[in-house]
């Protein structure tokens, strides 16, 4: 029985192991879907020769993860096995074997069934992100950088589960426009994506915001909790959006008249 709680102990490690992984290389800039194929193959061992393979070991910060994935997926999977015969040739009755492969069958039922909960996962990737935060270099993916544009505009994603003032308005009552921000897509729930929203689209609470605008902006946008602080923050950052704009034009003006001048 040692054996088998052992067997089923060492099953959950790698789930686990393999969601931190998926989580981290999201926050490098990998589609999730692509980090949670990758991180499993370099877990397991198997199918890590696609060319999407390309995309970690070009990156370093992608290739350590990629590496202790490895290393930590053949000590594992010698564990499981080392564990699994001990289980079943250290019973010395065949009711002992029946009690091991049901006590077996139940463990990874159960694990099947924690995969399934979407609370379950909710809850991991925020304890993970906390982890990942407060202990790497790496950012939680309400905002990481999925891809720097020029000076500080970056594509970033934020997530509308916790923003009291984004969920249940339409982008068009949202006016984020006026702040300088733009929704390029949205990532709706079971991660079916929306592509360039309209207007009328209605924000859920289960949505991750695809954004474009200046970082600072949009990890602002990303702490708005209450719906009235939120209309004063937006009202604000709309105010400091079209004085960076005048500014711009003033400076557009004096560039244009210099070379006039000249």
């Amino acid at each position: 029985m040692i054996g088998i709680l052992t067997l089923i102990f060492v099953i959950a490690l790698s789930m686990l192991i393999t969601k931190v992984a998926t989580i981290a290389l999201t926050n490098t800039g990998m589609e999730r879907e692509r980090a949670k194929f990758q991180a499993r193959s370099a877990f397991t061992g198997a199918g890590f020769t696609t060319s999407e393979s390309e995309m970690v070991v070009k990156h370093p910060m992608r290739r350590k993860i990629i590496m202790t994935l490895l290393l930590m997926g053949n000590a594992g999977l010698v564990t499981a096995i080392s564990s699994l015969i001990i289980s079943f040739t250290g019973a010395h009755s065949a009711r002992g074997q029946m009690e091991n492969a049901y006590l077996l069958l139940l463990g990874i039922f159960l694990l099947y069934l924690s995969t399934r909960s979407q609370r379950l996962d909710r809850l991991l990737d925020r304890f993970i992100n906390h982890l990942l935060l407060k202990y790497t270099d790496l950012k939680p993916k309400s905002f990481a950088r999925l891809m720097t544009i020029m000076d500080d505009y970056e594509v970033m994603e934020v997530s509308v589960e916790d923003n009291s003032w984004l969920k249940n308005s339409t982008l068009a009552e949202l006016k984020l426009t006026d702040e300088g921000l733009l929704v390029l897509g949205v990532i709706q729930k079971y991660d079916q994506y929306n592509g360039v929203p309209r207007g009328n689209y209605r924000v859920q609470p289960d949505d991750r915001l695809v954004m474009y605008g200046r970082a600072e902006q949009i990890a602002d946008l990303s702490k708005r909790r209450d719906k009235l602080q939120g209309k004063m923050e937006h009202k604000q950052s709309k105010e400091e959006f079209e004085a960076q704009l005048k500014e711009q034009e003033k400076a557009e003006a004096e560039r244009q008249a210099a070379e006039a001048e000249g």
